[in-house]
């Protein structure tokens, strides 16, 4: 390793810093969301910091608050958990996060690769990516998380008012989600679909509407899928 190496991986760090600037315009907002929802579901504003730094799923987060507060089951929480975040499958296959070398950075590499973390590496392309950059860029993202859903939870605690009507913030989130994943895709008879399956979950099955739905919604995806590649085949 020649003497420039340290003092580029160094400027690529700060590179990196600087290109998820734009990422705190939407992290700390959200987290301050999140860090006041938790609150308002039981959360002590110590315990929304902690989920912050290690669960750092954005959306997930909102699930995971009231699992944490509701005493979940495991099985719940892990397939609801793979259902909403396995999207992120496929960021890794487009990241080069062999590059981060060491290999303790690299596991948190794969952690902090966020939907955010993921949009500016695509944006900035595969081949001006180095390790020290990636990894400029998910630490300063998981900054700006960490410092929204904080100061959203020590906020939260100090307002002399009941917060439970911030349990619309998640419906929020997903909802708008929902509809923008549409438009984009144009899947509007999935987006039905998913509408009246959570209908009827929330109808039938209450106390697990959401696991039920999510496994009825994959295997109506999977078969889809399949159908079209057999016509496709045709």
């Amino acid at each position: 390793m020649t003497a420039s190496a340290p003092i580029q991986s160094s400027g690529d760090f700060r590179q990196g810093l600087r290109d998820a600037i734009p990422v705190a315009f939407g992290y700390v907002p959200l987290g301050i969301s999140y860090g006041m929802f938790a609150v308002s579901v039981g959360l002590p504003w110590w315990w929304v910091t902690i989920t912050a730094l290690v669960i750092y799923a954005g959306s997930m987060e909102f699930l995971a608050a009231g699992m944490l507060v509701g005493a979940a089951p495991v099985s719940q929480a892990a397939t609801t958990t793979l259902f909403v975040n396995s999207r992120h499958i496929f960021y890794g296959l487009s990241v080069p996060l062999e590059r981060i070398r060491n290999p303790f950075a690299r596991f948190y590499g794969i952690h902090a690769l966020t939907d955010e973390a993921y949009a500016v590496c695509a944006g900035i392309g595969r081949d001006n990516l180095t390790g020290p950059r990636i990894l400029g860029i998910s630490i300063a993202s998981h900054f700006y998380w960490v410092l929204g859903s904080t100061v959203g939870a020590i906020f939260a605690t100090m307002l002399p008012f009941d917060l439970s009507f911030m349990g619309f913030a998640m419906t929020s989130l997903f909802a708008i989600l929902a509809i923008n994943a549409a438009k984009v895709s144009r899947e509007w008879g999935l987006f039905g679909a998913a509408a009246i399956i959570g209908i009827l979950a929330m109808m039938f099955v209450k106390d697990a509407m959401l696991l039920v739905g999510l496994l009825v919604y994959f295997v109506l995806v999977v078969a889809m899928v399949l159908v079209r590649r057999k016509r496709a085949a045709a």
